[in-house]
């Protein structure tokens, strides 16, 4: 297993901690990304091929509307999750110009619905 080391800067709303400032409000929290183009989205429907994969129907547009998506997780959880995007931010893939990881199991909390993320790198 290789181990890349790097240093980041994290940057919160105070001093890093979350504090309830009347009933019901709170102050604190992190720093929204400044994504601008770097980082966009798109959403397809998914119907069975051939074979019973799940894949997008060929040639149909992306999925108008508005969604919400809610992730829950605790510091663990999230711990996790970063350190996996930092994975992706810092693997060299200018071998593989549509590298790609697929995460095509995930259920919500209630089993009823199903996503397949991709989560490509640019060069």
């Amino acid at each position: 297993m290789g181990k890349k080391i790097i240093e980041i800067e994290l940057n919160y709303h105070g001093d890093g901690s979350v504090i309830r400032t009347a009933e019901g409000a709170f102050s604190g929290g992190t720093i929204d990304p400044k994504l601008n183009d770097d980082l966009r989205f798109s959403v397809h429907r998914q119907v069975p091929d051939e074979n019973y994969i799940l894949n997008p129907v060929p040639g149909e547009d992306t999925v108008e509307g508005s969604f919400q998506i809610n992730l829950f997780g605790n510091s663990a959880g999230y711990r996790e999750l970063g350190k996996y995007f930092l994975a992706i931010a810092e693997l060299d893939t200018s071998e593989d110009p549509n590298y790609h990881d697929h995460f095509d199991d995930l259920k919500s909390e209630d089993g009823r619905t199903h996503l397949h993320i991709i989560v490509r790198k640019e060069a």
